[in-house]
């Protein structure tokens, strides 16, 4: 044992023995939690311990500084026999030079977050990935640090992964607060500035979730649609990457009429001058075309026919139907509007049904849920009559459980597991309701081509609002559905369309370059 004379300050080794807890510590709570007592229990207590003498013998000593770790110390043995064998670093202070109240200054010092700061989840991991760069094994890491290998694993990924220009957006926003988990999805877009960007700025109003799903869906839609233009270069198809400029005689394939009678398809209208491919408006697998013949009159395409009426005064009654064809396409957004507003639905349902499962996998539920159920299966709204039985709902009530079997589980659950698992039921009754990809418009196009819209929207609100009460943040297509407003977000600046009718002959062809063009200028 180290001589004990005392000094101003002096190094030492005690046992734990030696050590009496000073009775004016002002810490109730000591919080020794699972993390800090495997640490102590693999590393010992590194950090010296303050004390002053109790005697001039060196026999007993007063913990000043320290309360915690000596006390997780003893907590990793069984007896008092062996917790007071332990030996841990100390200061030993000379007492005749401490003023009165020193104690509590100390440890106002010692443990107030104003005189202390803890390192972020960030300079945690890149603390963990240095150790593990250093040559220590993630599993010996983890038995010091008192961490899961798993959570070392995750933290050292995360420091490889974040690099210095996305570390320096969090600088430069002054985000430190941000967890692992976020972190990672961070170091995910890594080589993306402008997506690390739209994420912190999502992050700030509460939608992340929305914003990685919609940057993770952007990303594989990019990959995609790599992998396409060269196809559709191969097969001498010209792509019109903004469908705005195709010119305004251009029609889907799909509104004319076949050489067999039926919806004209993309082999049978290859060899027409006017066939040409743009990005889908709303495709099912990403990198998804629709084809277009860029002039039907002029290269003898027609519509499919049906009887049209006598005009009432003796008038032509093909240029009354060309009149209103003109009317219903001004009364269509764009394409591009419409193609945005599906992307960013798609991306919200995607994290709404991930938001879901977490939900109704917790053990609780919320005060609302029940009161929520009840009303619904009492009102019996569209959604739950149209739905229940369906097999598409069984199934997605699986997913949002995580259950092959629901109602099995709900016979050994529990009332607050049962309200949860109704709760699926319905879950899965709105969200089959809210189906439609063009559930978000509000526009006389998608009214007059979806049965039942307003009625489908309105269903989607009262669902919308609900989950909003409840905690479940919304995006900005949500938040539009749930206020019954126009989606506003991507929608474009209507200075950039002025005389967009005059010049459309002009930039058309200019504008849907070939495939091959596209894919040189990308």
């Amino acid at each position: 044992m180290s001589d004990t004379a005392t000094t101003p300050l002096q190094r030492v080794t005690l046992r734990l023995g030696q050590i009496r807890v000073n009775p004016l510590n002002v810490r109730k709570d000591l919080n020794l939690n699972d993390t800090f007592l495997k640490s102590i229990a693999a590393n010992g207590v590194k950090i010296p311990v303050v004390v002053v003498p109790l005697d001039d013998e060196g026999t007993a000593y007063e913990l000043k500084m320290g309360h915690r770790r000596c006390a997780a110390a003893r907590a990793t043995k069984d007896t008092d026999e062996e917790r007071d064998l332990i030996e841990v670093p100390a200061y030993v202070l000379d007492p005749s030079l401490r003023e009165a109240g020193e104690d509590f200054i100390d440890q106002l010092l010692e443990n107030d977050d104003d005189y202390r700061e803890g390192l972020t989840e960030l300079e945690k991991a890149d603390a963990l990935f240095g150790a593990v760069e250093a040559g220590m094994k993630q599993t010996r890491v983890a038995q010091l640090t008192g961490r899961s290998r798993k959570e070392v694993s995750q933290a050292v990924k995360t420091a490889k992964s974040v690099g210095e220009r996305t570390r320096s957006a969090l600088a430069e926003a002054g985000t430190y607060d941000l967890d692992l988990e976020v972190l990672g999805v961070l170091g995910e877009f890594d080589d993306d500035p402008a997506a690390v960007d739209r994420l912190l700025e999502a992050y700030a109003k509460g939608r992340f979730e929305f914003q990685v799903q919609w940057e993770r869906d952007d990303r594989e839609e990019q990959r995609a649609r790599d992998g396409v233009r060269p196809q559709l270069a191969a097969a001498g198809v010209r792509l019109a990457e903004d469908a705005d400029a195709l010119p305004p005689s251009a029609e889907p394939l799909s509104e004319l009429d076949g050489p067999d009678g039926g919806p004209m398809t993309a082999e049978a209208h290859a060899d027409c001058p006017g066939h040409m491919a743009t990005w889908a408006e709303n495709p099912r697998e990403p990198g998804d075309v629709d084809y277009y013949c860029t002039d039907p009159d002029g290269f003898g395409h027609y519509p499919p026919q049906e009887d049209a009426p006598e005009p009432e005064d003796g008038g032509d009654s093909s240029a009354q139907d060309t009149d209103t064809v003109a009317t219903t396409k001004a009364s269509e957004p764009s394409r591009e509007y419409v193609m945005a507003g599906n992307k960013a639905y798609r991306a919200a349902e995607k994290a709404r049904h991930a938001w879901l499962k977490d939900l109704i996998g917790r053990k609780t539920a919320p005060k609302p849920l029940a009161a929520f159920v009840t009303a619904q299966l009492i009102t019996c709204p569209k959604p739950v009559a149209q739905w229940v039985g369906d097999a598409g709902r069984r199934e997605l009530v699986k997913e949002l459980t995580g259950y092959d079997q629901p109602a099995e589980r709900a016979k050994s659950a529990t009332p607050a597991k049962l309200t949860l698992l109704s709760f699926a039921v319905l879950a899965a009754t709105f969200e089959k309701r809210m189906s439609e990809a063009r559930t978000w418009r509000t526009d006389s196009a998608a009214r007059s081509s979806v049965l039942e819209l307003r009625e489908i929207r309105e269903d989607a609100r009262v669902w919308l609002a609900f989950l909003g009460e409840i905690g479940y943040p919304l995006s900005a297509v949500e938040q539009a559905i749930a206020d019954d407003v126009a989606y506003q977000e991507r929608e474009p600046n209507p200075a950039d369309t002025d005389d967009q009718d005059d010049e459309a002959a002009e930039d058309t062809l200019d504008g849907a370059a070939s495939a091959g063009d596209s894919e040189a200028a990308s």
